[in-house]
Parts: structure tokens; sequence; C-alpha cells
């Protein structure tokens, strides 16, 4: 997923000087990941991953939490990133979310060609600094804890849940002051439907507010929906999976819901998979929220030059938003932040995407205002008096 960040200690120049003014929107922006601090818990041990059976899965894989983050929910946050996507999006700037495993990153502009690296190696897999026989590396990533200038890094690491509330709980204080709370990120937080549903009932036996930011592409059919937040015994018609994000759905009081493509086959072209069970979690999710059933339902798209921004696909959106009476719609500016990471994970660099440039915002925000759609920039949206209502 490629949303921008707004934590503590960024310049208050990232955020536009009103609601619906675009003009002066930077093309780039930092994000929060470089303020970012280094995960409190620290184990020798790590617990076995996440299997899909609720009596097996001891934990999730996560490759980063974050703090004071201001743009993914109401109040102040913390974001906790599951690592795994079932979407492939061109403008990702989180490539290191895609696979379901650790992987291992080399920041090239930071080796010192020290080769403390191949020398810990207990495999021998590293021939030269950032060239590894990837046949022989059994990922005990020795290397990125041996690494003295950080060059190496490990994308992903199994946590329990335990490990992730100690990392949490001092933050109790600030969720609480600012109507704050957590948020699940990722990547996609519904790929470990039953340990992000056990995390999500610590925190809310901890009175923690709890949104859930999703691709929308996960196994939940309205049935599985129950009012106490228990999985049913039917399954998904769509897929016969045994899992479901059901009890995970229920547990939460936002979902932030990414919509990019409207049409199937140029979400299909863009996200590598049509958007058909999509469309329909969506529509199920304001149903389940109209009846008073279902978390609050917040729609978010990535504003991308000459893919999401096209009158077809923001017409398409919204008339469909104003269809589900999902009125509100947070408008998420492109930019070029994830290149890196795909040189540091050695993929192929992504489609050369155009700057993304204030008229072209205002563009988008004339289309859909049109409809009726009313759009925040990240971290503007009125969230008390949406809630309120």
């Amino acid at each position: 997923m490629f949303w921008m960040r707004k934590c503590s200690g960024l310049p208050e120049t990232i955020r536009p000087n009103t609601l619906g003014s675009w003009s002066g929107w930077p093309v780039i922006v930092p994000i929060s990941m470089i303020f970012s601090r280094v995960s409190r818990t620290k184990s020798s041990k790590e617990p076995p991953m996440a299997s899909g059976n609720p009596k097996q899965e001891a934990a999730g894989l996560v490759f980063s939490i974050q703090h004071f983050c201001l743009q993914d929910g109401p109040g102040i946050r913390s974001l906790v990133f599951f690592k795994g996507c079932p979407l492939r999006c061109v403008w990702c700037q989180n490539p290191e979310s895609w696979k379901p495993i650790p992987e291992l990153g080399f920041k090239k502009h930071l080796c010192t060609n020290c080769r403390t690296c191949i020398s810990v190696c207990p495999e021998g897999a590293i021939v030269s600094p950032g060239q590894i026989r990837s046949e022989k590396c059994r990922q005990c990533f020795a290397c990125t804890d041996a690494c003295p200038s950080g060059a190496l890094i490990r994308f992903g690491k199994p946590l329990s849940v335990k490990e992730i509330r100690e990392e949490l709980m001092p933050e109790y204080p600030f969720y609480q002051n600012s109507g704050g709370g957590v948020t699940f990120s990722g990547g996609e937080p519904t790929l470990y439907p039953e340990f992000a549903a056990h995390l999500a009932g610590s925190l809310k036996r901890d009175g923690i507010h709890l949104a859930i930011e999703t691709c929308g592409l996960f196994h939940a059919d309205p049935d599985t929906l129950s009012a106490s937040g228990t999985i049913t015994k039917k399954d998904t018609a769509q897929t016969a999976h045994p899992e479901t994000a059901g009890r995970l759905l229920t547990l939460a009081d936002l979902v932030l819901f990414d919509i990019k493509l409207f049409h199937p086959e140029a979400h299909r072209q863009f996200c590598g998979t049509d958007n058909r069970m999509i469309l329909d979690n969506l529509a199920m999710l304001a149903r389940r929220y109209h009846q008073k059933g279902g978390p609050l339902i917040w729609p978010r798209m990535p504003v991308i030059p000459g893919i999401t921004d096209t009158p077809e696909n923001l017409e398409g959106w919204g008339s469909l938003l104003a269809e589900l009476r999902l009125n509100r719609l947070t408008l998420v500016p492109f930019h070029h932040l994830g290149e890196a990471k795909r040189e540091w994970l050695q993929l192929e660099p992504g489609p050369c995407i155009h700057t993304l440039t204030g008229e072209s915002m205002e563009k988008t925000l004339r289309v859909l205002t049109k409809i009726g759609i009313s759009c925040f920039a990240p971290g503007e949206e009125d969230w008390p008096e949406y809630i309120s209502s």
C-alpha cells in the first residue's frame, strides 16, 4: 500500500492550507518510516509463523510498527504493518510489504565494503556485499545483525500478540488523550485473519480504538459477520477458503477501504487482479455499516497521474460511493518514494509515472465534488463530525 504517513516531527508544509486547496501540495513528502523508531520488543527466539489455524497461529509477520501517526484514522495512532499483499499495484510505496515471508534488502549507498556480512554468514551464501546465493541463504539474518553500517536490512519479523502489545502499551496515554488508537495496515492485515483478530480482541479489551486499512481483497461472506464478533460455520461461497476476515472486521471501529481502479480490467492491468471481490466487499461493508451492524467505512483513493485520476475512473467511483452512501473520501497524492525500496530488494524499476501537479488534483476534486463526494487530504478528515452523525 502506498499511503503517505504524517507523524510527529514532519514539517507543517506538507499539509494543505485549506480543505480543497491542493495547488501547494508538494510533489515529494517525507514518510514516517524515516522517523519511526526501532521496535522495543527484543526476542532471541522467534514464535512460529501464522499458519491459518487458530490453534497454531502464534505470530503475525510484521515489517514495521510506527508511532505518532496522524493520517490513518482519528487522533494520534500507532500503525502495525503486516507483511504480505494480494495486489501488485504498479505505484506501490511499500514493495517490501508484498511477499508474506521475511526478506533481505541491501542499501548499496550505505555499504562500506567491510565484508563483515561475508564472514558471519554460516552458509557461505554471500559472495560479495549485495550479492547473495538465494539457494544457500536460509534467512538467519546474521548478516543484518552484524552489518555495522545498516546497509543490510531485514523486512519482516514474526511477532506474537504479547510482543506487539508490549510495543504499543506505552502509547496508550497518547491514544486516550487524543481520541486515537491503533491501525492495522500492510501489506494486507486480513491475510492474517485469526492472528489479527486475536490481537484486535486484546486491544479492544484494553479500550483501544481500532482501525483496519485494507485493499478489500479478503474472504468474508456477509453471513460470517455476526453481531457477537464470532465466525459462523458458513464460510464464503466465493472461495470456500478456510479463513475469513469476519471476526476481525467485527472488532474494528473503522475500516479504511482503499479504492484504486473502478473497472475490473483496468484494476487487473495496474494492480495484478480484477476488483470484483473488492467491489462486493465494499458494498457488503457499507450495507453492514448503515444497518448499524458493522464498523465505520471510510474510502481512500491514491491519486495516480494518468491512472486513477481519469474522468472515467473518478466518475465510476464517485457514482458507486454515492449509491452506497459513502460520501466522504480521502485523496492521497502520489509520490515516487517507493522506487528506492525496489532497488534495495533488487526488483525491476516501476513504470514511469508523471509527477502529480496541483492542477491534476484540482481536476480530481472537481469531478468528485460535482457527484456529491466530500474530499479530504490525509489527516484532515472530519472524524468527530462524521462519527457523531
